[in-house]
């Protein structure tokens, strides 16, 4: 840049030379600078149980059934407006949703208790392939604790009360499997309060619900992974789900309806389960259970009830693999594909039992159970 100095008498010219230091400095973090642009996906959470298989954000939001160009005092002045007319039996112009239902209950049957609908847990159902782990970041959370809203991170699915993985499969304790979190707005009114007492400069729009840094990070132990909800009132999140690869799974719910899968113990004295969320047809393509080498045990044992190293095979009705209904447990070791056996039950499950003596392995192949597949059944679940 170039500069023109005028001292009265001479006008002089001086080169200024500008050094750019910001971008160099910004380059350095760009570790693929030439690399196309990733795509951001933009996910809307509007089914109660919703099933995510995709990298990106999922956005959830329920609104309050009020105008939202209202203030905040106005908005509760034409609430009581509309409790006030109903109870006199009077039309609610402008209002709808639960305050008009309200209204027609109230003309339908004069003085009948209207049971209060209870608030319902809803879900975000993460899975991801058999090699991932999944990771969740909270960008934004608006669920408040005065409303009895509650958010909750679960390592694993939990349906019905029951979790996958197993709770006695899980190297986790279960209280350490779910984290649970709201906004406390109450300790933001507080100190407001405070404020205001202490003849401290409060901003006009501090009366506006807060905005906190609320930003949560979490990541599960396999492909599977739960954000739990229930927001009963006015609420919101943006959740960012991401997977990352890993070398060794252990635990893998299934979302292909029909593939094969390695399971291994890698030496390690573990339990590691493939579930299937649907009636499956299981054969064994390699086996090598309950022996130091190949050559340790050179057939198939479908009745391995004593040994403390063997594959169970066998399903339940709900996700928890301890009650599972067997109908083969597995060990001995063959390169010979096995027989197909199929299972008739809600969830479809095979469990590799180790010791931590043996280097256990084995390939699954599953694939969903059709109605000519009865023949084959090992196990039919009760209904």
């Amino acid at each position: 840049m170039t500069l023109l100095v005028f001292d009265g008498n001479n006008l002089t010219f001086l080169l200024l030379v500008l050094f750019q230091a910001w971008p160099s400095v910004k380059r350095s973090f760009e570790l693929f600078p030439n690399s196309p642009a990733v795509p951001h996906n933009v996910h809307s959470v509007s089914d109660c149980m919703h099933v995510a298989s995709e990298a990106g954000d999922y956005i959830f939001k329920k609104l309050q059934p009020m105008h939202s160009a209202l203030s905040r005092q106005t908005a509760i002045l034409e609430l009581e407006a509309a409790a006030a007319a109903v109870g006199a039996g009077l039309p609610i112009p402008g209002m709808a949703g639960a305050a008009a239902a309200a209204g027609a209950g109230a003309e339908a049957g004069a003085g009948a208790a209207v049971p209060e609908e209870q608030p319902e847990v809803c879900g975000l159902y993460v899975i991801g392939e058999p090699d991932t782990i999944v990771e969740i970041t909270m960008k934004h959370y608006d669920a408040n604790c005065e409303t009895g809203a509650l958010m909750a991170f679960v390592d694993g699915w939990e349906l019905n009360g029951e979790y996958f993985p197993g709770i006695k499969d899980h190297h986790r304790p279960l209280e350490e499997r779910v984290y649970e979190f709201c906004n406390n707005y109450r300790q933001w009114w507080v100190a407001v309060r405070n404020m205001k007492s202490a003849n401290l400069y409060v901003h006009p729009l501090t009366h506006l619900r807060p905005r906190l840094a609320n930003k949560k990070f979490f990541r599960s132990s396999q492909n599977a992974a739960l954000l739990q909800y229930r927001i009963p009132a006015r609420g919101s999140f943006v959740a960012n789900v991401r997977f990352h690869k890993i070398t060794q799974p252990c635990n893998v719910l299934v979302q292909d309806t029909a593939a094969i899968y390695k399971m291994t113990n890698f030496g390690q004295a573990r339990n590691c389960t493939i579930s299937a969320l649907f009636p499956a047809v299981v054969s064994l393509a390699n086996l090598r259970i309950g022996g130091k080498t190949v050559r340790a045990q050179q057939k198939v044992n479908y009745d391995c009830q004593m040994p403390s190293d063997r594959l169970e095979i066998g399903g339940s009705a709900g996700l928890d693999s301890m009650s599972l209904e067997l109908a083969s447990s597995v060990c001995g070791a063959s390169s010979e594909p096995g027989p197909e056996q199929a299972i008739f039950c809600g969830v479809s499950t095979v469990r590799l039992v180790s010791s931590g003596r043996f280097q256990n392995q084995a390939a699954i192949v599953l694939r969903k159970a059709e109605e000519q597949d009865v023949d084959i059944a090992t196990l039919i679940c009760a209904l």
